[in-house]
């Protein structure tokens, strides 16, 4: 991208117009550098742009933002894709209102079957595990993973994807030179490295409350269908489902127990109509996936060459979830050996951890 397009993109964005007025003036002048080159009079010919929009798009042109933003662009190592862009998401211009720009960083596909994984960050350790293994096994048939990098069932459904080899998509409810929550700095880093982290926001805006429903639009427009594991009444993740609804992207939730808070706004989504998702199968159904049409498969983790006391838990974890100690009884290796294949297995995305202090094999 030439620099005289990316300081008018940035322009745009730092202007402070509403995304509407923003794609109003795309759509008659085509491009950003056209929009900040016509007269005034010309801009406040288009429906909806008055005196004080042209002189928030002329304050945001002089400004001293632009060479904060152009140099943040470049320490990230992150990229500015508009909406007339060949590499913007093809799903993502269907919804009404799309992004007219996005900062990302990492690498955004046109074209990209994907699924949403959503849900509150209070979960439980049932939530947790499904989160993981919907975004394992999807994330294992070819489909990308897109969810919120938040705490809980996001950041799970992300992990999830990674151990399968698979790609993920992070989208932010902040600027993207601020990682929210701070604790996931790693897990941003291993997104951008196996998909992307995006957002609509400018450089140095806050995780507000009110961001996030806005962020939620995108998660459901770049998916193909939205899957809620866990969300109580009035959950965020369950604003995502309304998007989805409205997007018309398959709507899918995960059962839960009738007496627990955080299954509440999954039992009511499957009440009113969404599908009962139980594992991956249900999922690529209900999107109409078969065998032939799935994309490619990614390399997923190997275990092939395991030191001894890795390759010992590996086998013995085969076919159900056990403790440190019936790994120990299995195994005849020492707890302290035990935890130290586990580490390294985890970090090789070949078991993950669940609630109660129980591990499982990645695989399937």
């Amino acid at each position: 991208m030439q620099r005289e397009e990316l300081l008018a993109w940035l322009t745009l964005n730092a202007s402070g117009l509403s995304v509407d007025r923003q794609l109003r003036l795309l759509e008659v002048f085509g491009r950003p550098e056209a929009v900040l080159a016509a007269p005034d009079e010309d801009l406040k010919a288009v429906p909806g742009i008055e005196a004080i929009h042209v002189r928030k798009l002329r304050e945001a042109q002089a400004g001293p933002a632009l060479d904060d933003a152009e140099k943040k662009l470049a320490d990230l190592g992150a990229t500015v894709v508009g909406i007339t862009h060949a590499d913007y998401p093809a799903a993502l211009k269907e919804i009404p209102l799309p992004p007219p720009m996005l900062f990302v960083q990492g690498e955004l596909r046109a074209q990209e079957p994907a699924v949403a994984i959503v849900g509150t960050r209070k979960c439980t350790p049932y939530g947790r595990q499904m989160a993981r293994r919907l975004g394992y096994d999807i994330a294992a048939r070819g489909l990308t993973i897109v969810s919120g990098m938040a705490l809980g069932i996001d950041a799970e459904a992300h992990e999830g994807a990674l151990e399968a080899g698979g790609r993920t998509l992070a989208v932010l409810g902040c600027g993207l030179d601020i990682t929210y929550p701070p604790q996931h700095k790693s897990l941003r880093e291993r997104i951008a490295a196996q998909g992307a982290v995006l957002t609509e926001l400018p450089f140095g805006a806050e995780p507000t409350r009110d961001q996030f429903p806005r962020r939620n639009r995108i998660i459901s427009g770049l998916a193909m269908g939205v899957i809620v594991v866990e969300a109580p009444d009035g959950s965020g993740a369950l604003i995502t489902a309304t998007y989805a609804g409205e997007h018309g992207r398959e709507v899918m939730a995960v059962p839960g127990d009738v007496t627990r808070a955080e299954s509440a706004g999954c039992n009511s989504l499957i009440r009113d109509g969404a599908t009962l998702v139980r594992c991956a199968e249900d999922v690529l159904e209900a999107l109409n996936f078969t065998p032939e049409t799935l994309p490619a498969r990614p390399a997923g983790p190997s275990a092939e060459g395991l030191p001894p006391d890795e390759a010992a838990v590996y086998e013995n974890l085969a076919g159900e979830t056990k403790t440190v100690d019936d790994l120990v009884v299995a195994t005849g290796l020492e707890a302290p050996r035990i935890m130290a294949a586990l580490m390294m297995l985890e970090v090789k995305g070949l078991v993950r951890r669940f609630g109660g202090g129980t591990y499982a094999r990645t695989e399937r």
